[in-house]
C-alpha cells in the first residue's frame, strides 16, 4: 500500500481485524465497511481534515470531542468506538490503511478475493472470463479481477492475489492467456484490433 510501512500495515492489520470481528458478531460488517470506506474517501480528499485526525500536534481529547460531534448518532456506535480507539492509541493517521485492510478482509471472509491483473493491453471479455477461471480454480474462491494496464510490460500478463505473485513464467496455465494478449498487443500496433478479439 503505497506511504504506509510494513509495520504501518501490520498495526492496521490488528485493528482492521479486530472491528471486523465484532462488526460480525452484531452483524454489522458491510454498513462498517461502508462507514470506514466513506471516511477514508474524505480524508484523502481533504488535507486539512487529515492533518487533523493525523498530526500529534493537535491534542487527542479536542479530536476525541469533534468525532463524537460529527460522528455519534449519525454513524453506527461501532464505527465510532473504533474511531476513539484509534484516537487514543494514537493510530488514526493509519485510517485509510484500515479501511483498505479491512476492505480486504471483509471480502476474502464472505468467501470473496480480489485478484490484480496487470496486462499490457486491456483484457477482453474473452480473456477476462478464462482468466477469472483459473483465478477461482486456483484460489478456490469467487475472485474480483482488479484490472489495469502497463503497456511497458513485456511479459503480457501480471497476476497477484494476496501477497502471491505469479506471472507467465511459473504459471503455465496462464501462458496461452499471456500469448493471445501479447498478439493482441502486436496486433494493435499494426492496426489489426479486430483479429484476437475475434478469437478471443
Amino acid at each position: 500500500m503505497a506511504g504506509v510501512s510494513v509495520q504501518e500495515l501490520s498495526i492496521a492489520r490488528v485493528y482492521a481485524n479486530a472491528m471486523l470481528d465484532l462488526a460480525e458478531a452484531r452483524g454489522e460488517m458491510d454498513a462498517l465497511l461502508d462507514e470506514l470506506t466513506g471516511l477514508a474517501t474524505e480524508v484523502e480528499k481533504n488535507p486539512d481534515f487529515e492533518t487533523f485526525i493525523a498530526s500529534p500536534m493537535v491534542d487527542t481529547a479536542a479530536r476525541q470531542k469533534t468525532i463524537e460531534k460529527l460522528f455519534r448518532g449519525k454513524a453506527s456506535d461501532l464505527f465510532v468506538d473504533s474511531l476513539q480507539v484509534l484516537n487514543r492509541k494514537g493510530r488514526l493517521s493509519l485510517i485509510r490503511a484500515v479501511a483498505e485492510v479491512y476492505r480486504l478482509a471483509h471480502e476474502e471472509r464472505r468467501g470473496r478475493v480480489e485478484v490484480h491483473v496487470r496486462t499490457a493491453v486491456p483484457l477482453t471479455p474473452g480473456l477476462r472470463t478464462k482468466l477469472k477461471a483459473v483465478a477461482d480454480e486456483h484460489t478456490g474462491r469467487e475472485t474480483d479481477l482488479v484490472e489495469s494496464v502497463d503497456e511497458s510490460l513485456l511479459g503480457g500478463l501480471v497476476v497477484r492475489i494476496g501477497d502471491e505473485k505469479f506471472d507467465t513464467s511459473v504459471a503455465t496455465r496462464l501462458k496461452g492467456l499471456a500469448d493471445t494478449l501479447l498478439e493482441r498487443a502486436s496486433r494493435e500496433i499494426h492496426g489489426g484490433r479486430d483479429y484476437v478479439e475475434q478469437r478471443a
